[in-house]
């Protein structure tokens, strides 16, 4: 038995002992099922603003790139980095705001301090609901915590700034304000293409689902269009030998299309578990991200073929508990290191569950589906491997139906890394550990392929729950 073998007994031990604790400490309180919010009118209005989140270079500070391994100092700046809002209305005073930041993510309690933060403001007083999506850049500042110095088990410090956290935040609210300060009326259009050759993947995924999503708000006023995007590729091409700070290819992506198109973009990403950006086998990191936006900005541009949308808004914000297997990512909440409110569970491998949140949406007739941390596209829009081929060996019957089944819409445009940064969901018939340290170090599965991702979930049910959360949805979205 190796260190890392008594590091994973003696981390499994801790985590348990502490789920003991909870259950007899804390209460699970019933959550209420959540009734649908719709706000309708004439016409569209949208506001957008953006600022700059860069950290304090003035500050005695290490500032550690979130993303790949713990313990990596940001040594420079490669390009800025921006939070962006969104206001959306229907011709009157009740809207929404949509926030997009070059981050690699926020738990569901940094994101409801800037929700109260946001909602506190007078200009704010008819906004019905505050969504945070991140671009989930690897090159970004660490907003989690995961990627500080690491000690000799691999288990790494705090990588937070406070300081940046409030600037993140105050900027946040800023952004909020001005976007609604600047909304003005005109209509949106919805279009899709494909993007057959455009992702690349390291796990053998049957179906990557290559969309690129756009909702294009064009101004009556013919002032600057707002694109919204979606694409399902991780921004994580300038890898873990980076060690300047970067939006990676969003930011390139979007200073493109501002240059030609004079559009405001807000992005997100899709599904993207074990899904990353077009190989274009540059050696040459830096040139592969821009080659990345280019492609990508490009294919957004040749959208032709569009539906306009009719001025309605309709949502579900549902709150749910999160079984939490991972006792390392549960380590690491007991240290601090991550912001984590711990409830009993009876069916987790720790005795403890999280609480997250998931959003169903319509804007016109498009659902958007708004999800917690990294989804597997099979997870969201099906494609599971048979028993034949599944690493486990078991059949796709295991797994929960996929998330477009539910809502009956595989046209849907999910959003993830959403509200909370509640790590990967794996189908339940792809996911592996390792033997003897489960969830500290990754395993090679039957056919040899690496699994690394497991390592950031929650565990093996977390499909289940959120597609149980999500029938609840559809089925209050629909009454």
């Amino acid at each position: 038995m190796d260190i890392m073998d008594l590091a994973s007994k003696g981390i499994i031990k801790i985590t348990k002992s502490y789920g003991k604790k909870v259950q007899k400490t804390a209460t699970a309180y019933p959550i209420p099922e959540e009734k649908p919010v719709t706000i309708s009118g004439e016409i569209f209005r949208a506001g957008f603003a953006r600022a700059e989140i860069m950290p304090d270079l003035s500050l005695d500070r290490t500032y550690w790139i979130a993303g790949h391994g713990s313990g990596h100092k940001m040594e420079g700046i490669l390009s800025p980095v921006y939070i962006h809002a969104l206001w959306l209305d229907c011709g009157n005073d009740e809207g929404i705001i949509w926030i997009s930041a070059d981050i690699v993510g926020l738990t569901n309690i940094e994101v409801n301090k800037i929700r109260s933060m946001i909602l506190s403001r007078k200009e704010m007083k008819n906004c019905k609901a505050v969504n945070f999506s991140c671009t989930h850049s690897h090159s970004g500042v660490d907003t989690l915590g995961y990627w500080g110095k690491a000690n000799l088990v691999s288990i790494p410090s705090d990588g937070k700034v406070p300081e940046y956290m409030e600037m993140l935040f105050k900027k946040a609210v800023d952004v909020s304000i001005e976007a609604y300060n600047n909304r003005k009326a005109g209509s949106l259009y919805k279009g899709f293409i494909g993007i057959e050759d455009g992702l690349s993947t390291g796990r053998r995924l049957p179906d990557r689902h290559e969309v690129l999503s756009r909702i294009r708000f064009v101004p009556e006023d013919n002032s600057s269009e707002i694109w919204i995007m979606n694409i399902g590729a991780h921004p994580n091409s300038l890898g873990g030998n980076n060690r300047l700070l970067s939006g990676e290819y969003p930011y390139f992506m979007r200073e493109q299309i501002k240059e030609e198109k004079g559009a405001d973009v807000l992005f997100g990403i899709g599904a993207i578990g074990g899904m990353d950006g077009k190989d274009f086998g540059c050696e040459n990191r830096v040139e592969e991200i821009k080659n990345q936006a280019k492609y990508y900005a490009e294919k957004a541009m040749a959208i032709k073929e569009e539906q306009k949308l009719s001025p309605e808004i309709k949502f579900i914000t549902q709150q749910f508990y999160l079984p939490v297997d991972n006792n390392v990512l549960t380590l690491l909440a007991i240290r601090g290191t991550m912001s984590f409110k711990a409830f009993p569970s009876n069916i987790s491998e720790t005795g403890v569950a999280m609480k997250t949140e998931i959003t169903l949406m319509t804007i016109g007739d498009q659902k958007i589906l708004l999800l917690p941390g990294e989804n597997f596209v099979s997870t969201v829009y099906g494609g599971f491997m048979d028993e034949e081929n599944s690493t486990t060996g078991l059949p796709a019957s295991v797994n929960a139906k996929p998330l477009a089944d539910i809502t009956g819409d595989h046209t849907m445009i999910t959003f993830g890394v959403t509200n909370d940064m509640a790590g990967y969901c794996v189908p339940k018939n792809d996911f592996v550990l390792h033997p003897t340290q489960p969830y500290l170090n990754s395993t090679r599965d039957r056919f040899d392929e690496n699994h690394y991702h497991e390592t950031n979930s929650m565990g093996p049910e977390t499909h289940r729950i959120i597609a149980e959360a999500l029938e609840t949805v559809v089925k209050n979205f629909n009454n």
